[in-house]
């Protein structure tokens, strides 16, 4: 059971990301992109994005992006750097496959912001199983 476009359904699904106001542009094979519409609770103290939303977004996509294939996948190590403080209208996730290692995916992400500025930047590595993400 369980197709690509299953698969996809159920990323798209996610509530979490919808808690956050996320919404996935693309997935497709190890790749995923996805955009965040600030609002103010996203900002931290100081009016700036804070960086638990721009690393919710990064990991959101990311996760998207490694069960892309249809089969569970799970993080075992992500790191973020903080590049710019965002004001923007919206942060825009790229999270692209750049290795398989055995069962180890490594990817990396970019988050930017409506400018199209760099804000941060992860990379992280994501344990592929074969179990189908539908059972």
């Amino acid at each position: 059971m369980g197709g690509k476009k299953d698969s996809e359904r159920i990323i798209r699904s996610d509530p979490f990301a919808k808690h956050m106001g996320i919404e996935f542009v693309l997935i497709e094979d190890g790749h995923a992109i996805s955009r965040m519409k600030i609002s103010d609770k996203h900002k931290n103290f100081m009016g700036l994005v804070h960086g638990g939303a721009i690393f919710s977004l990064a990991d959101a996509t990311f996760g998207a992006a490694a069960n892309s294939s249809g089969t569970k996948a799970m993080a075992i190590h992500v790191s973020i750097d903080y590049l710019a403080p965002c004001k923007s209208e919206y942060l825009e996730a790229d999270v692209r496959l750049n290795t398989k290692a055995g069962k180890g995916g490594h990817y990396r992400m970019e988050v930017r912001g409506s400018s199209g500025e760099l804000v941060a930047v992860c990379n992280g590595w994501a344990y592929h199983t074969s179990r189908p993400l539908i059972e």
